[in-house]
């Protein structure tokens, strides 16, 4: 037994392996060690930081609705439930709240055991988790029907007890505080 979602995915056929290839409800997927994110997710380099959450963000919501086959807007909390499960059960940690502001377009994602952060512990000089914020961006642009950003504001690889990431219309991000510098691009 993986997990209650995975083994409903399994018993249920939501899993092939075809052709050499994994899919997942019809989602390409490949097993990898986390070794692999760490390894991009603690390089200090900011520019290269901003490349990966920028590049996760877009090709993430470019393939939102055709590869998960949902229209997060439309699904509302149901949606949301079923990416927290996913990623949850992927191995990425527990998604464990998401405080939601629909009529201002905002979010806090609160994600315990961050599959990034736990390695990346007292091993980085910031937040880490790149892809993570770039997935969180990419669901939330799709569910309020408008670009939006997300900054890690808590990292389980800083100390902090998890990970905690804010997410909002890009105008709205103090950009003077160097958190939010580090992480995203004024322009």
């Amino acid at each position: 037994m993986l997990n209650s979602y995975f083994d409903k995915i399994i018993y249920g056929g939501g899993l092939k392996y075809k052709d050499n290839n994994f899919t997942v409800m019809g989602i390409p997927f490949v097993m990898m060690p986390t070794e692999l994110l760490i390894g991009l997710s603690s390089n200090p380099d900011v520019k290269l930081q901003k490349q990966l959450y920028e590049t996760t963000k877009k090709s993430t919501y470019k393939s939102l609705k055709t590869q998960f086959g949902i229209d997060f807007r439309q699904e509302g909390d149901k949606g949301l439930k079923i990416i927290e499960d996913f990623f949850t059960a992927s191995g990425w940690g527990l998604l464990s709240s998401i405080d939601l502001d629909l009529e201002n377009k905002r979010a806090i994602v609160v994600v315990n055991n961050s599959a990034v952060g736990s390695v990346l512990k007292g091993k980085v000089k910031g937040p880490c988790d790149h892809f993570m914020r770039g997935i969180i961006a990419a669901i939330f642009w799709d569910f309020f029907g408008e670009e939006v950003d997300c900054v890690e504001s808590e990292c389980i690889a800083m100390a902090d007890s998890k990970c905690k990431f804010v997410v909002k219309l890009s105008h709205e991000f103090d950009f003077s505080k160097e958190n939010v510098r580090q992480q995203l691009s004024a322009d």
